[in-house]
């Protein structure tokens, strides 16, 4: 990441200003390059010049204490900027002060149970923010006599109810921030990064950290890694907003009901209870929540006060609820844990999954892309915006729960692989509460870096819009209505003797739903509530030989309905299945089970009962079979149901004469890893010669596959 240096220009467009406001009026005073540092920038083992504030944000007229040491010991200045857009300078100067007498203050040590690391520095400046200091993120710049610099960063607050409220994310800042960054001493709650003796969690990481001390590095956190490019488009597109950290929203969440939308930006990983408790009631309540980054509210975090007394100084996170001293609700692990059973997806829509090593961003691939969030854009389905989908990625996980919703769509699909070589894929989606709140989740850490070439070169306009048509609709700008919805080409396809597929067609974004039964009546329903044009839902459990009715209905993102006609059909006479144990019930028998293969007796795992073949492969062809007998010249049905989450499955009849030597050519079913249990069949002729058949369930590459209730029929 770029810390210093000239910031590149961004070829002009006309700002989409919103009626006056506070914002609008602060980017036409005068902006400046000042708050960039220059070629001299303090590093944590030599502490040319570091500092921290005493708190993190503060409103107009209170007073926040800067906390500054200098090696070696001399004068330094004190220049504060709040950030914006301000003409593409990116800040404007609020005070200067100085030149001030430095002192060296006393080495930062970690505690040893915890690695907890407070410097409990003296004061060395106390700052009064001016009471026309307008909402935003500020940056202090500390500069020694040598021209050695660091940034300290805080959050001036106004509490007024703009429509838009800016959370920063420096919970997640400090669990990474390994201060001092000596290669000695620092700590974060991360492994990876931290140094010196062994805590409570068995290696060097703490398990506590604290604000009491400076960002590592060049003092700013993440803030220019994810949150600068949003706030600079964000200020130049004149939308009103009021700014805030989420330590603000842990002590004062009610706050949230006073603006239309909360937008969490970039990598705001870290919540504490009272955060998601505050978030979830901001959009039960009906304010709109932007999720523009990704793995947010993935580890509970809890806060102590500091050893001289200030609350919510100290942020704790043992990851590890062995080793957490308090049990119950705010045990810090991972919110979707069984211990506290709240995924992030029950809120966002998507969830963190994997991620790619930091420099090796993909593109973004649009699907849905007549959905009204696109409108405007000119994306069409399979598009790519380059370099925006890293580092970390969310996407829909069918096996946790989703939020109650409608109009809920999937808005991309974005294939990677991670650094262990699996393959995986992020998603960005929308729904709409039961409150009418929209919530939007971009599904990448990287989202902003579309809409502002701070520090990055991949500005798409297509990105801006889009984040506009979101912004706008979270304001109350209707959405571009949707023509009447209709409800076209309804086909009801592989009728078995106890299943059938039905699907049609729909010129909105809509769900799926099919009424069915032995009357107009119906009483059977099959329901998927995802937002699609192509409509594709199977019945089972049904009678063989027996004529059902069925009506099929679809419900779109406003809430218009369209359903079918009446109409029926006839199931096939009973088929007989010659494989067995073809559902797993009966654990490995009759199957030869490969090494990478296991019988999962999960039932939530399995597509029906209580077992499914799982199949954790390192490549391609990695198989399980049984043999079956066959006739020549006889007609078969091979059917099956897999799930994968990444490229699909196979299902494989090989053939063979009575002698065991290959016969004919194989027939296949390929999946195509839709992440959901689906199914395939296909008729097989048994060539001449042929006396048995191999049928086996095999890997297309690496991933983890599960199969079940596969047949082979003959009438």
């Amino acid at each position: 990441m770029l810390l210093s240096g000239v910031l590149a220009t961004m070829a002009p467009t006309a700002p989409v200003l919103a009626a006056s406001n506070p914002i609008v009026t602060e980017n036409q005073l005068p902006g400046t390059w000042g708050w960039q540092l220059g070629s001299l920038v303090a590093d944590d083992a030599t502490g040319q010049i570091k500092g921290y504030a005493s708190t993190t944000s503060a409103s107009p007229n209170q007073t926040i204490n800067l906390y500054v040491t200098v090696n070696p010991v001399q004068t330094y200045t004190i220049d504060v900027y709040r950030v914006g857009w301000y003409a593409g300078l990116g800040a404007r100067l609020r005070l200067h002060a100085g030149p001030l007498n430095g002192v060296h203050q006393l080495a930062c040590l970690p505690a040893a149970t915890t690695g907890l690391i407070d410097c409990n520095w003296t004061p060395s400046y106390t700052l009064t923010i001016g009471a026309d200091w307008t909402s935003g993120v500020y940056l202090v710049v500390l500069t020694n006599a040598q021209g050695y610099q660091n940034h300290v960063i805080f959050v001036v607050r106004d509490g007024r109810p703009a429509p838009l409220l800016f959370q920063q994310s420096i919970t997640t800042y400090e669990a990474y921030n390994n201060y001092p960054n000596d290669g000695v001493t620092g700590k974060s709650l991360y492994t990876y990064n931290s140094y010196g003796a062994n805590t409570i969690a068995g290696d060097p990481r703490a398990v506590k950290v604290s604000f009491d001390r400076p960002y590592s590095g060049a003092g700013t956190g993440q803030f220019f890694f994810f949150e600068i490019q949003f706030v600079r488009w964000l200020e130049r597109s004149g939308y009103d907003v009021t700014y805030s950290t989420d330590i603000d929203t842990h002590t004062s969440g009610a706050v949230l009901l006073n603006s239309k939308a909360f937008l969490s930006v970039g990598h705001d990983e870290y919540w504490s209870k009272e955060m998601l408790d505050a978030v979830t009631a901001a959009r039960d309540g009906g304010v709109n929540l932007g999720f523009f980054g990704s793995n947010a509210a993935a580890w509970q975090v809890r806060f102590e006060p500091s050893a001289a007394g200030t609350a919510n100084r100290v942020m704790v996170c043992y990851k590890d609820a062995s080793i957490d001293p308090v049990q119950g609700p705010t045990t810090t692990v991972q919110w979707r844990s069984a211990q506290l059973n709240r995924p992030e997806q029950g809120l966002i829509g998507i969830q963190s999954t994997s991620l790619v090593d930091w420099g090796n961003n993909v593109g973004y691939v649009v699907t849905n892309s007549s959905h009204w969030v696109y409108a405007g854009t000119g994306f069409h389905d399979g598009d790519v915006v380059p370099g925006i989908v890293g580092y970390e990625m969310d996407r829909y996980m069918p096996d946790f729960p989703l939020p109650v919703s409608t109009g809920r769509t999937l808005l991309s699909r974005s294939p990677y692989t991670d650094p262990q070589g699996v393959a995986d894929y992020s998603n960005s989606s929308i729904y709409q509460a039961p409150s009418k709140a929209w919530v939007f989740a971009a599904g990448t850490n990287s989202w902003s870096w579309g809409l502002d070439n701070f520090n990055q070169s991949v500005v798409d306009a297509r990105i801006q819009r889009t984040t506009s048509n979101v912004l706008d609709a979270f304001l109350g700008t209707a959405p571009p209505p949707p023509p009447a919805l209709q409800v076209t080409a309804v086909q009801v396809t592989n009728v078995g003797s106890t299943s059938a597929l039905i699907t049609w067609q729909t010129n909105n974004l809509a769900d799926s739903r099919v009424g069915y039964g032995l009357t107009t009546s119906y009483g059977g329903s099959v329901v998927d509530s995802g937002s699609v044009t192509s409509h594709s839902l199977g019945l089972s459990g049904l009678t063989s030989s027996t004529t059902y009715h069925f009506q099929v209905t679809s419900v779109d993102g406003s809430g218009q309905s369209a359903s079918s006609a009446d109409a029926t059909f006839t199931t096939a006479a009973p088929s007989v299945n010659l494989m067995t144990n073809a559902g797993f019930e009966s654990g490995s028998s009759s199957w030869y089970l490969a090494p990478q293969a296991s019988i999962d007796t999960a039932p939530a795992d399995a597509h029906t009962g209580n077992a499914s073949l799982q199949l954790v492969a390192t490549g391609p062809w990695q198989g399980t079979w049984q043999a079956v007998a066959v006739t020549a010249g006889h007609s078969y049905t091979i059917s099956g149901w897999e799930r994968s989450a990444t490229s699909g499955g196979y299902v494989t009849v090989a053939t063979y004469d009575s002698s065991w030597n290959p016969v004919g050519t194989n027939t296949d079913l390929i999946f195509t890893g839709s992440g959901s249990w689906s199914s395939l069949s296909t008729t097989y002729v048994a060539p001449a010669g042929a006396a048995w058949v191999e049928i086996g369930v095999r890997s297309s590459g690496s991933g983890t596959f599960w199969f079940d209730d596969l047949a082979l029929t003959s009438p």
